[in-house]
Order: C-alpha cells, then sequence, then structure tokens
C-alpha cells in the first residue's frame, strides 16, 4: 500500500504541470462548447419569436374578417335584436388551435 501511495505522489510531482495544464485545456473546451450551445439556443429563440408574431397578425386579420362579417350580416338583416353573449363558434376555436400549434410545435 505504502508502494502504491508513493508511486502516486512521485507520479504528481513529475506530471504536476501538466496535469494542471491538461485540467485548464478541459476547463477550456467546455466554456467553448457551452457558448456554442447557448448560440443556437438564441437562433431558436429568434426562430419562434418571429413565428409567434406572423401567427398572432395571422389570427388577428382572421378575427378581424370574422367580426366584419358578423356586421355585414347584422347590417343586411337591419333587424335591432337585444344583446347577446358572443359565443365562440367551432370554426375560431379550430383556428386559436391551429394557431397555437404552429407556436408551439
Amino acid at each position: 500500500m505504502e508502494n502504491l501511495l508513493h508511486l502516486a505522489k512521485s507520479l504528481y510531482m513529475l506530471y504536476q504541470n501538466e496535469l494542471f495544464l491538461i485540467i485548464l485545456a478541459c476547463i477550456f473546451v467546455l466554456m467553448i462548447l457551452t457558448l456554442l450551445a447557448v448560440r443556437r439556443c438564441r437562433k431558436q429563440i429568434k426562430r419562434l419569436t418571429e413565428n409567434t408574431k406572423e401567427m398572432t397578425k395571422v389570427a388577428i386579420s382572421q378575427s378581424n374578417l370574422a367580426a366584419r362579417r358578423e356586421q355585414a350580416l347584422e347590417r343586411q338583416t337591419g333587424e335591432a335584436q337585444p344583446e347577446r353573449k358572443k359565443t365562440v363558434s367551432k370554426e375560431d376555436e379550430e383556428l386559436f388551435g391551429s394557431v397555437i400549434q404552429e407556436i408551439f410545435p
């Protein structure tokens, strides 16, 4: 047992500088890999933000079209109906679901 401890101590003394250099090199390589991973994540976040903006624009324009259609129908009928609560149609619900799926694949 003492021989093994003596061997380890002598190897440490002989190669102390090399060991520190190896550790520093490993730290440097890991830092580079981490920076590359962060860069990739930032690119993905930018793409996701752009997709979100596009999808919200599409959803807003489609909801505006639906509101315009409703107003046109009300004008055509010319009837003064009492105000009623708005209900979400099946089409609007499916559209919203598809927009969310596009944003978060």
